[in-house]
């Protein structure tokens, strides 16, 4: 079968017509008029935004992101700016622990130093008596501090 003539003719007849007269009513309709009649707040509450999401393919995303990029973009010293150390450590307990820490450190030293002040006071008595020729002991000189004398001897 050969095809129809007249039915080739007609379709030809129409898409011309279509390519003339379609630019016509593109040109003629105001965008802007019909823009204006829509009411945006209603199509936005018809959206549903849900199911946008589920469609999202995070991980597709996630793969697009160039964290080094970011990590470049980020502006440590401008974060470190903005800290508030006292206020961090009022939230902690460093400050005490320092505190605490510090003034264990001190104590023991100064335990230290009154240890070896005992000691050479010890030491300069007995230098001292031996040069002067008495003995170790003098009857009116204590034993030591009461307290501890007399711990030391309701222990032995």
């Amino acid at each position: 079968m050969s095809p129809n003539p007249i039915g080739t003719r007609v379709e030809q007849l129409a898409q011309s017509l279509a390519e003339r007269i379609v630019p016509l009513i593109v040109d003629a309709i105001d965008i802007d008029s019909i823009l204006d009649k829509v009411d945006i707040e209603r199509v936005i509450e018809r959206v549903d935004i849900e199911k946008i999401i589920e469609r999202v393919d995070i991980e597709k995303i996630i793969d697009q992101v160039d964290i080094q990029k970011v990590i470049d973009r980020v502006d440590i010293n401008a974060i470190v700016d903005k800290l508030d150390i006292d206020a961090l450590m009022e939230q902690t307990e460093l400050g005490s622990i320092i505190a605490r820490s510090t003034t264990g450190v001190i104590t023991e030293i100064l335990d230290v130093i009154r240890s070896q002040g005992v000691g050479l006071d010890d030491f300069i008595l007995r230098w001292g008596n031996r040069l002067i020729g008495r003995g170790r002991k003098i009857k009116d000189w204590p034993d030591g501090p009461p307290l501890l004398v007399d711990r030391a001897e309701a222990t032995a």
